[in-house]
């Protein structure tokens, strides 16, 4: 009997997330206004990465959408001793701009500080859907979600990963998003019981004064004070509904240790941004400290 009730209640919550699901829409016009520019991201990387012969840059994939073509990078930060191994990631949603903002900052502080983080290797990848991020625009340019996409991988961003990713391991993997409903800041971590970094994260940020939000709530999952706790059944569960993220992926794939910052975009640009370093910087030295 229990068996047959758990049956119908995972037939319920799969009907519920399909139907909720926010991946996928009509395809978006090839003639809407650009509003950003990759090519100044681009330069940015190059600059930083000219100045400092730890830093390299290379494109693992190319998105195209009738004339629009633009590439996905990665930047990579290679100290002489490594001890563990980090990704870092931004702009999987294209109206979510301070993570991709984010991560050219990273690249261009380990360009002018090199042994910042002393023996993390860093892969850094600023913009994982640059046609989203350049129109200002949630979804891709077919009107697909591509954090809703690593379990079918239809998307040409999220194959890009995919193939980036097989078979790499890192000790830590963080993704910046941002929130346009949320009223405060507030972070995932995946299939992980202990908390205690989460909470010194949000504690630090609520001490500098911002609001923690407290009423993000999904399917399956809500906030407790800033923080969505998901476990690992959670994620096969998304994936078996095909509405597997990013960070679900990489948690299933590629590191023990994930974590998804949201900001709430009604914060100023300029605190959204400290907001953003504040989790890195903990995030990091958190593991930095294991490597000494």
């Amino acid at each position: 009997m229990k068996r047959k009730w758990f049956i119908l209640a995972l037939g319920i919550l799969l009907l519920l997330s399909l139907s909720c699901a926010s991946g996928h829409k009509e395809s978006l016009p090839e003639t809407l206004p650009l509003v950003r520019d990759v090519s100044a991201v681009q330069s940015r990387l190059a600059t930083a990465v000219s100045s400092c012969d730890s830093l390299s840059m290379k494109t693992i994939g190319q998105v195209s959408y009738g004339t629009y073509q633009a590439p996905v990078w990665v930047v990579s930060f290679s100290p002489a001793v490594i001890k563990r191994k980090a990704l870092l990631s931004g702009g999987i949603h294209g109206n979510e701009p301070a993570g991709v903002e984010v991560m050219v900052q990273m690249v261009e502080m380990l360009a002018k500080n090199p042994h910042e983080y002393g023996s993390i290797a860093f892969d850094i990848i600023p913009i994982v859907n640059p046609w989203g991020w350049s129109h200002d625009v949630r979804f891709n340019q077919e009107g697909r979600d591509v954090n809703r996409d690593f379990a079918t991988f239809k998307c040409q961003e999220s194959a890009i990963i995919r193939d980036f990713a097989s078979g790499k391991r890192y000790d830590l993997i963080i993704d910046d998003h941002e929130d346009p409903n949320a009223k405060g800041f507030y972070m995932y971590q995946y299939a992980n019981p202990d908390t205690w970094l989460s909470r010194k994260l949000i504690n630090t940020v609520r001490g500098l004064g911002y609001p923690i939000e407290q009423d993000v709530n999904m399917i399956i999952l809500k906030t407790d004070d800033g923080l969505v706790n998901a476990p690992l059944w959670g994620l096969w569960y998304m994936k078996l509904t095909g509405q597997l993220s990013i960070t679900n992926y990489f948690r299933l794939n590629n590191s023990s240790k994930v974590y998804t910052i949201e900001t709430p975009t009604k914060l100023d640009w300029e605190d959204r941004l400290k907001v953003h370093m504040i989790a890195l910087e903990i995030l990091l030295d958190s593991l930095q400290t294991t490597t000494r």
